[in-house]
């Protein structure tokens, strides 16, 4: 079988290991399949195009063995089957996921719509009590990350168990998982198997490695196309693209600058698809002289807040910098 074959059947493009603060790789870490979304012009990520992350091999849970426990500090504790799941009252909602080890034009980002049952309504039913401190996530894999209990009794987390209008995908979570709008994926638990309720500080798989505990994304932006070594003709129409995120923040604007940050000039950002996905945008540019031509998107997020512009690695709270792409003129 070819390579090309093969990644084709395994529904990605790129294969990379993830190695969690240069920690050399092992069992237990994480590991990522990267999809092809480098110049992807779609707001929506298909399933096989969506990043996958897996603390260890997928585990594979059939749903009919399945059960989802509700337990821990709580009035009533109570077990769900997947029949169960399906049958409580549905949400649905476009959310964009993005990896905390994502670089600021890395390809572990992606949207999609999410449909399932609201984490409250279930915290609701076992009836929390008043010492609770944090809501831990447990995955059939060991995996396991938590929010406080303020942030999980928000109405936008979802245990979710449909992807894009299908069951989710055994390699993003089946039968169930998280869905925690604006922060980065490490509290989106896949292959969810139990939700605990306790009264002290819990420090998940990232936490005990010194990652962030909160994880919310930050603002970012950045080029799809063109792409670093791109050749495009002088004098001649050319649109601009790319995405900006910021989470839950939404974005307000983006500039770009194409004489390597020394002016920049206001993008036309798409209508948002929703209060916690991507936004696209567009920037229309006719380059009057041949050259080399050093470009830059920056986004400012919903508060008003800037991208931040200085170059910082993933850990231990996710990347940020600006993207430069470098594109020749003849």
């Amino acid at each position: 079988m070819s390579r090309r074959r093969f990644l084709q059947l395994s529904g990605t493009l790129v294969v990379a290991p993830f190695f969690l603060a240069n920690q050399p790789a092992r069992a237990g870490m994480w590991s990522q399949l990267f999809g092809s979304t480098k110049r992807t012009t779609s707001p929506i990520t298909s399933n096989d195009e969506f990043y996958i992350t897996s603390y260890r091999t997928p585990p594979f849970v059939p749903a009919d063995r399945w059960a989802l426990t509700i337990r821990g500090t709580v009035i009533s504790p109570f077990t769900l089957t997947y029949r169960d799941l399906l049958a409580q009252p549905a949400i649905t909602e476009i959310v964009t996921l993005e990896c905390v080890g994502n670089g600021v034009a890395g390809e572990a980002i992606g949207t999609a719509e999410w449909q399932g049952v609201r984490l409250k309504a279930l915290l609701d039913k076992a009836r929390v009590t008043s010492h609770t401190q944090d809501v831990v996530f447990h995955a059939a894999d060991g995996y396991s990350d938590s929010l406080t209990i303020e942030r999980a009794m928000m109405d936008d987390i979802m245990v979710a168990y449909r992807m894009n209008g299908v069951s989710l995908p055994l390699g993003h979570g089946f039968p169930a998982r998280m869905i925690v709008p604006g922060h980065y994926g490490m509290k989106h638990v896949q292959w969810l198997t139990g939700i605990e309720v306790v009264s002290s500080d819990y420090k998940g798989y990232y936490q005990r490695k010194d990652w962030t505990d909160e994880a919310i994304v930050k603002t970012k932006s950045w080029i799809t196309d063109p792409q670093t070594g791109d050749t495009l003709p002088a004098q001649k129409p050319f649109i601009m693209q790319g995405f900006a995120f910021a989470g839950s923040r939404g974005i307000r604007r983006v500039d770009i600058s194409t004489d390597g940050g020394e002016s920049w000039s206001a993008a036309t950002l798409a209508p948002s698809l929703s209060p916690y996905s991507w936004v696209m945008w567009k920037y229309p540019w006719e380059p009057q002289k041949p050259g080399d031509f050093h470009i830059f998107a920056r986004a400012t997020d919903g508060t008003g807040e800037q991208q931040a512009a200085q170059e910082h690695p993933p850990f231990p709270d996710g990347a940020s910098g600006l993207q430069e792409v470098i594109v020749s003129i003849i």
